[in-house]
This record gives structure tokens, C-alpha cells and sequence, in this order.
């Protein structure tokens, strides 16, 4: 029978000692919001203008439930799902989590699911960047994307927002947001 070596004993006490510290770290980023605004999208062969609804509400820690819905002339979109998010220090937060997704594009309508993961950077207290991957697979097809978001907090409670999303689902959003809770 083989033993762990002392030096790998003391390795993973130090491993489990760090990790048992992180359910105690204050998240970095408020997962408790509504925001909505202008969309430019580009997706099933369609560009177009429309709008965007979204918004999440922390369950709890470390679980948050989000919801999005976008809408231009052909393409209407509902996500809903939890992520799971942990904080890494004060200023960094990773998730990831997925949920339900029903796409309707013209005359095609489905349910499929959708995944999501990242993170939410704080640098200053008034910014936030939030780089993720997403994909969705709905009407037939799986689409994966890139997505780059950024928050500035004009007062407390409100921000503006905007986001830019590449690959298969191309996006241009522009917005405000309603921070509630901490």
C-alpha cells in the first residue's frame, strides 16, 4: 500500500486550507440586477435592431438565477438558468451555469439549453468587465460565442452597460442597469 510522501501531505493541506477559505470571500460583483436596452443582432442570417430585457437575482451563495430576453423583427429569444459563481479575490468573481432556451425565428420555434461561463472583473468600484463563452443549442443547431461586457456605475444604484458578442450569435448592446440588494 502507498502513502502520500509528507511533502505531498502538506501540499494538499495547504490546497484544502486555500480552498475552504473561498465560500468565505464577499463576492466581487452584485448579482443582483435588472438591465435592459438597445440590441444590434446578427444571427440566423439575420441583422437587425431590436431591444433587450435581462437581469439576475443571487439565491444563494454561491448560486444566482439569470434571466435575458432579446427580441428584433425575426428573432425572439428567452434564456433562463442558474450559474454557479465563487469569488477568486475581492475583485474577480468566475461562473458558470446554464438553463433553458426558447428561440423563435420566423416560422422555427424550439426549446433547447444553453450554457454559460466566465468572469466578472471589478478593477475600480464604479467598472466592470465581464468576459464569457456562451452557447445555445436550440432550432436545430448549436451556436457558440464571445462575449465582452463592461458596466460603469454613475450612482450607486444605476450603470450603463454594453456588451459586444462574436461567433455564431454577433451582438452590439448598449444599455442601463438597476443594481438592487448587494
Amino acid at each position: 500500500m502507498k502513502t502520500l510522501s509528507s511533502p505531498r501531505r502538506v501540499a494538499a493541506a495547504v490546497a484544502l486550507t486555500a480552498l475552504s477559505t473561498l465560500p468565505g470571500l464577499a463576492a466581487a460583483a452584485n448579482y443582483n440586477y435588472l438591465e435592459g436596452g438597445f440590441l444590434f443582432r446578427d444571427t440566423y442570417g439575420e441583422d437587425d435592431a431590436g431591444f433587450r430585457i435581462g437581469g439576475s437575482v443571487a439565491l444563494t451563495n454561491p448560486l444566482a438565477a439569470y434571466g435575458e430576453f432579446t427580441s428584433n423583427d425575426r428573432v425572439d429569444q428567452l434564456s433562463a438558468g442558474v450559474v454557479f459563481h465563487q469569488p477568486i479575490n475581492s475583485e474577480l468573481d468566475w461562473f458558470a451555469g446554464g438553463g433553458l432556451e426558447y428561440v423563435d425565428v420566423g416560422p422555427q420555434d424550439d426549446l433547447g439549453f444553453g450554457l454559460r461561463g466566465g468572469l466578472r472583473w471589478t478593477p475600480l468600484k464604479a467598472f466592470e468587465v465581464t468576459p464569457e463563452l456562451r452557447y445555445f443549442d436550440a432550432v436545430g443547431d448549436g451556436r457558440v460565442s464571445f462575449r465582452v461586457g463592461g458596466v460603469y456605475a454613475f450612482s450607486p444604484p444605476f450603470a450603463l452597460t454594453a456588451a459586444v458578442q462574436g461567433g455564431d450569435d454577433d451582438r452590439v448592446e448598449i444599455g442601463v442597469r438597476w443594481n438592487f440588494g448587494s
